[in-house]
């Protein structure tokens, strides 16, 4: 269908299926991307290049620009770059002609080309900016704001493409104009307004720390526009509306019908944009304004009008933390009685938690989780016992209503998003957990009994698997009172040892591992349960298939914690007989190197139950010490590996040679070689 649509461009056929199949190929761009680019890029360019020059049609020129800005906007530089030289000389040369209907399409065009370019474009630069200057202050003579508009979006979008290096020539004159411009009166549906705040972004994007001379110009004008008010309107007779020219669009806010000003709320956006990307790129640079920036966009995470906003809002938080916190280091603000950084801390945090608990749309949920967990990382606990409980509350709100994929009507997007939150909501969890330690414990209670509802049977292995994975962050920051206000959930992890998904087995028998070194004296009346618990898992029909190697990993890692912190309760030679056995570990690789340096580590004290009467373990020992020489770094840390090393050259010194040359010569070949390798360097 598309190779269809793309011939029809190029045919000698009527202009109005030409436009319908230029318009569609622009939806394709927008809709389909990347994928339609990348599949059809040596098809689309060449057709569209083509289309620019139908200059009997003005009509299919016009959707052919506008075809052209879309599939660029959406493409990779080498997707761009063998056609790139033919696309900017097509486009020069329509900036030569007086053509007003077709410049205004030909700078977005160029704008979307260079950005989507990159560094590529730096050799046009030079041949391009001349153009742009004349277009841009021939436009500000004639008072035509339009062309105004496109004409600065094209430069600094050019100059976001090149960087700062070849830009430094040009950045008096079009400075000089923004201020210029800046300073009038511009009117409230003047495109310039928006450009204006974009502009000023752009060029801090660009120049990075070298933005600094324009920021006492730039920032307060951003703060103004993004704080601007009046963007509503509840007139007493709704029939007068006018919608009809895209000024006024109506929405409904709870029970009421209300109007916003679109240009309006379009500045306060453009603003806030503003405001993150120079937060982004400033980072402590922006020294002073940063309490300022703050406080304007921190109430934005609840503002209902425009989603837009509450994603800037909540994507500019842990910016502005970090910001904040290296510009104390950095001696960029001043020290008073409370903290600037501790101060914003105890602002930011609160209303993330409160913009959380409102949310609704899982897109904009996820981000503000993904923002609440980057600060609560910087900021330590700083949230009281209300926020906290709201805080818990949505959490766990959102990890036990999950829909099932089953469920009818739920379209995969949907389930995608909310998938994406459930993940999202299971790490914050648990950095909240480990960073609120110390004012956590009484909330306690509320939260293991909705934990163990995730352990349900009728949960999916996905539910059961978060459920024991956030009560082992919860076990190894609260041994004692996880254990004493739920000592059941030992029960419950024996049961999910039985369980038939691989990855339930994985997380139960690592959580048995934590609750053995976590759980003191609160885990030994069950360390029989415990093992027969991880043998199950280990001894299981398939341990050794793809899918459940990490489980068994994992089971033999736990089994070994149960030798190191319980030791005297356990009939430790069985248990090392059995732990020995299933070494090396060779999937699993963090359990392996866990398991490596406690088998290193016993060798090391020469353990008697471990080495076995008369030695006999010994030949096992160095054959799996062998098998972890030969998989390089990736079974052990290079510590665990240079005491293997030490180890074995003091078994051979004390060997006799006969004895040592028949157990080299019993190995096989490969082993045996890497062996002699190590040992002789």
């Amino acid at each position: 269908m598309a190779g269809r649509i793309i011939r029809s461009v190029k045919e000698d056929i009527h202009p109005c299926v030409r436009c319908t199949a230029l318009y569609t190929i622009k939806q394709f761009s927008k809709n389909l991307k990347p994928e339609f680019q990348d599949q059809y890029r040596d098809q689309v360019l060449p057709a569209l290049t083509k289309a620019m020059d139908d200059f009997n049609y003005p009509r299919v020129q016009v959707q052919a620009y506008s075809a052209l800005f879309e599939f660029t906007s959406n493409c990779t530089p080498s997707i761009l770059n063998p056609y790139l030289k033919e696309i900017v000389t097509k486009l020069l040369k329509e900036l030569r002609e007086e053509k007003h209907m077709i410049k205004g399409e030909t700078l977005k065009v160029l704008s979307a080309v260079a950005y989507s370019s990159q560094d590529q474009f730096a050799e046009y630069y030079s041949t391009v900016m001349p153009y742009l200057k004349v277009i841009m202050m021939t436009a500000k003579k004639e008072l035509d704001h339009n062309l105004l508009a496109d004409s600065v979006d094209c430069i600094t979008m050019v100059w976001m493409a090149v960087g700062k290096e070849k830009i430094r020539d040009d950045t008096d004159m079009v400075v000089k104009m923004l201020i210029s411009l800046q300073r009038s009166e511009l009117e409230a549906n003047d495109p310039m307004r928006c450009q204006l705040l974009q502009a000023w972004a752009r060029l801090g994007k660009c120049l990075g720390e070298e933005f600094e001379p324009y920021m006492s110009v730039s920032i307060p004008r951003l703060l103004r526009s993004a704080k601007i008010g009046s963007y509503v309107l509840i007139p007493e007779n709704p029939d007068s509306v006018d919608e009809s020219d895209g000024s006024m669009r109506a929405m409904i806010l709870g029970e009421r019908k209300i109007w916003i000003k679109t240009k309006v709320l379009e500045e306060k956006v453009a603003a806030c944009k503003g405001l993150y990307l120079l937060a982004d790129e400033l980072k402590e640079g922006l020294s002073v304004w940063i309490e300022e920036v703050a406080q304007t966009l921190v109430p934005f995470l609840n503002f209902q009008l425009n989603e837009e906003i509450r994603r800037v809002a909540a994507s500019a938080m842990p910016v502005l933390l970090k910001s904040s916190k290296e510009a104390i280091q950095k001696g960029n603000l001043e020290l008073s009685d409370e903290s600037p950084f501790e101060k914003l801390c105890s602002d930011v945090l609160p209303a993330l938690v409160k913009a959380l608990s409102k949310e609704s749309l899982p897109e904009m949920a996820a981000i503000i989780l993904d923002s609440l967990e980057e600060c609560m990382e910087m900021s330590g606990p700083v949230l009281d016992e209300d926020q906290t409980d709201l805080f818990l509350k949505k959490i766990m709100n959102v990890l036990n209503s999950r829909r099932k994929v089953g469920d009818i009507d739920v379209i995969k997007q949907t389930l995608q998003e909310e998938q994406k939150v459930y993940d999202k909501a299971v790490a914050c969890l648990a950095t909240f957990i480990r960073i609120q330690k110390p004012s956590f414990s009484p909330f306690l209670g509320k939260l293991l009994p909705c934990i163990q509802l995730m352990w349900e049977k009728d949960k999916i292995a996905k539910e059961r698997r978060t459920g024991l994975r956030i009560f082992c962050d919860v076990a190894k920051q609260f041994p004692e009172e996880a254990f004493r206000q739920y000592n059941i959930c030992l029960l419950f992890l024996f049961e999910a040892c039985k369980d038939e998904n691989p990855e339930v087995l994985e997380v139960a028998v690592q959580a048995i591992g934590i609750f053995s070194e976590f759980g003191g004296s609160a885990f030994k009346s069950l360390l029989k349960g415990a093992f027969y618990a991880l043998k199950a898992v280990i001894d299981h029909p398939k341990a050794l298939q793809i899918e459940y190697v990490m489980a068994h990993d994992a089971a033999v890692s736990a089994l070994g914690k149960l030798l190191q912190f319980h030791r005297e309760k356990l009939n430790a030679a069985q248990f090392l007989r059995t732990w020995l056995r299933h070494l090396p570990l060779e999937n699993n690789l963090n359990e392996a190197k866990v398991a490596h340096h406690q088998l290193c580590s016993l060798v090391e004290v020469s353990d008697v139950e471990l080495l076995g009467p008369t030695g006999k373990n010994l030949h096992k020992i160095v054959t799996v010490y062998a098998e972890i020489l030969w998989a390089g770094k990736k079974l052990a840390t290079e510590e665990t590996v240079s005491q293997m090393i030490k180890q074995l050259e003091l078994y051979r010194r004390r060997s006799i040679p006969s004895t040592w040359r028949s157990f080299m010569l019993s190995m096989e070949n490969h082993l045996r070689r890497k062996l002699e390798s190590k040992l002789s360097s």
